[in-house]
C-alpha cells in the first residue's frame, strides 16, 4: 500500500504528477490513479483498496476537483475512515471548500511559483515521513515487548 493517496480531478493531472514526484523524492510511496494503475486493471476496486490502505490523503482542491463527484467521494471516504487529510488548494481559497473539508488544515498555493510549490510539498513529505517513522518505531517496540513476554513470560 502507498503511504499517501492523491485525490484529484483529471483536469489537474499535471499538478497531481508534480506533487507525486515531489512526495516520492521525499522517500514516500504515492498512489496516483493515472500512473499507479496497470493496463486492464479495474479502477474502482483498486482506488478503494489504495484509499483504505493509505494513512494520508492529499486532496488537490481546485475548482475542477470540488466539482468532481469522484473527488468528493474520495474525500468523504478519507474523512469517514479517519485518514490524515491535507487539502492542497490550487485555484481556490479555504472559504471555497465545503465545510467538511475546511475543518482540515491545508496548504494554500494560490499564486505560488513552481519552486515554492515544490518546497511546500517537500515539507509535507518530511512531516509524513516523520509520522511514518514514529509509527514504525512504536510498532517495533510493541513487537519487541510481545516477543519478550512470550519468551520470558
Amino acid at each position: 500500500m502507498a503511504d499517501i493517496f492523491i485525490s484529484y480531478s483529471t483536469k489537474d493531472e499535471e499538478l497531481a504528477q508534480f506533487v507525486r514526484n515531489h512526495l516520492e523524492s521525499g522517500g514516500l510511496s504515492v498512489f496516483l490513479a493515472s500512473l499507479s494503475l496497470n493496463p486492464g486493471e479495474r479502477w474502482t476496486p483498486k482506488i478503494i483498496e489504495e484509499l483504505r490502505g493509505s494513512e494520508w490523503v492529499c486532496l488537490l482542491a481546485s475548482k475542477d476537483a470540488l466539482a468532481s463527484a469522484n473527488v468528493q467521494m474520495e474525500a468523504g471516504a478519507a474523512i469517514f475512515s479517519n485518514k490524515k487529510l491535507v487539502p492542497i488548494m490550487w485555484n481556490v481559497t479555504p472559504s471555497d471548500l465545503p465545510r467538511w473539508i475546511s475543518d482540515y488544515q491545508g496548504i494554500v498555493l494560490n499564486g505560488a511559483t513552481m519552486e515554492n510549490l515544490g518546497l511546500q510539498v517537500a515539507q509535507l513529505a518530511g512531516r509524513i515521513k516523520a509520522d511514518k517513522t514514529k509509527g514504525l518505531l512504536i510498532l517495533g517496540a510493541v513487537v519487541a515487548g510481545l516477543w519478550a513476554m512470550s519468551r520470558f513470560g
